[in-house]
């Protein structure tokens, strides 16, 4: 994918200078790495005569401390719900004027992000009125199909997070990497182990988390280069977003397809046959072509939702209200811009509203009937290529991001979504948490 520049803040004394000049006004996002379509802010820019620019984060802890300093004024930030919360109890948000969010629909949520809204206001009752969902999912365990009797490890273990934790389950050479984030980690432990993710745990606890991570020796700790490391071959297994996954899931069918129509392994009548078969049980085509890698996600993983939120101290607080309301826009101005379909099928994380997820999935339904869409282009780049990629991605989030999921809790409760979020520990916590991850890893 590819990712807007993160501009260094300490050139903002040179974008005053040139707002001056030019009498646009300034917006500063703070923002995730490759999570928004490059298009849409130009779309933005265009729109309302100004200028967008974006500072990127690694970890909401990095959004957190700098909308806390203060150095840099931010007009929108896009923490997760746990930081939302955190930044929520600091008094670090402004409350949103929803009468200037009218692209925004409370009916039009999908059950899961209701789910994780309801939750949130349970812990912080009046915060709904602080933020908007952008983007949501959960977290899983990818994993190699190539490697034999891996996916038996990691469908139909007793305990679901053991093929992260347990080497002794998974077939020898299992090249295993943990995502380096030490809360995300410490979570997955937590559930392996049995232990509270919501409540500080005792130095015992603690302790086992230790020798748990100590022993496994992961053989690499890692982020971005997770996924293309499985892709690659060169790991097998690695806990992740889902919606990383499924950007590569979906563009390595793609590619798969697109050598097998080249190579005339399948007709244009059967890529529709083909692309079904390959995410499908089936996994291959023609005892030849293959994804090569899957994604489990356990019942109780990681939830998440991602938001736009307005810091108190925003420069310019009616910019950032219009571009909350552009970003949650379908259907936009005389070209029929859809800045929510574009940011969502660009990062391949869940849609937070219904009927754009209906739109996504409804891309599953593509038939192949025009050869003429390839003629005279590069064909992985070609009309005929982004289609089968369509047709993938609907196939995917249909699969992986189930629009009704519920889970039975063992009390006999229905959850609303997958997974919990992750809990706003305090500081002194989050470094014990840090400490022994690093030890550990040492």
């Amino acid at each position: 994918m590819r990712k807007r520049i993160s501009f260094v803040f300490l050139l903002f004394l040179s974008i005053a200078a040139l707002t001056s000049c030019t009498r646009r006004e300034v917006l500063l996002f703070l923002n995730w790495g490759e999570y928004i379509d490059e298009a849409m802010i130009e779309e933005f820019e265009n729109t309302y005569n100004c200028e967008v620019f974006m500072d990127l984060g690694e970890s909401n802890e990095i959004f957190y401390s700098k909308v806390r300093g203060g150095t840099t004024c931010y007009d929108v930030v896009c923490p997760s719900d746990y930081m939302v919360q955190k930044m929520y109890q600091n008094d670090m948000l402004m409350e949103l004027d929803f009468s200037k969010i009218s692209n925004y629909n409370l009916e039009n949520r999908m059950p899961g992000v209701v789910g994780i809204a309801d939750t949130l206001e349970e812990k912080a009752p009046g915060i709904t009125s602080y933020y908007v969902p952008y983007l949501w999912g959960t977290w899983g365990i990818v994993y190699s199909t190539l490697k034999e009797g891996l996916e038996t490890v990691v469908k139909s273990s007793s305990n679901e997070w053991a093929s992260l934790f347990d080497r002794s389950v998974l077939p020898a050479g299992t090249r295993v990497a943990m995502y380096d984030s030490h809360l995300h980690a410490y979570y997955a432990a937590c559930r392996y182990l049995g232990f509270d993710t919501e409540e500080e745990l005792s130095q015992n606890e603690l302790n086992q988390i230790y020798e748990l991570v100590k022993k496994m020796n992961y053989d690499a700790w890692g982020t971005d280069d997770i996924k293309k490391d499985i892709v690659a071959k060169n790991r097998d297994l690695g806990f992740m977003w889902t919606g990383d996954f499924l950007y590569y899931y979906c563009e390595t069918a793609a590619n798969t397809v697109m050598d097998a129509y080249l190579a005339k392994d399948v007709s244009l009548e059967d890529i529709s046959l083909m692309i079904e078969e390959i995410t499908g049980e089936k996994r291959i085509y023609k005892e030849k072509y293959q994804i090569g890698f899957d994604i489990y996600i356990p019942s109780d993983t990681i939830a998440f939702c991602d938001n736009l939120v307005i810091p108190k101290d925003s420069a310019n607080t009616e910019l950032a209200l219009k571009f909350i309301n552009f970003m949650c826009g379908r259907k936009e101005g005389v070209n029929e811009v859809d800045p929510a379909f574009a940011n969502t099928y660009y990062v391949s994380y869940d849609a937070p509203y219904i009927d754009l997820y209906d739109d996504i999935v409804a891309l599953k339904d593509l038939e192949f009937k025009d050869d003429a869409l390839l003629a005279g282009e590069d064909p992985y780049d070609s009309e005929l290529y982004w289609n089968i990629y369509d047709k993938a991605i609907g196939i995917a989030f249909d699969k992986y991001y189930p629009k009704e999921e519920r889970i039975i809790l063992p009390d006999g409760g229905i959850k609303k979504y997958k997974g919990d979020i992750l809990t706003s520990f305090s500081r002194n916590y989050i470094n014990t948490i840090n400490s022994t991850f690093n030890n550990a890893r040492a």
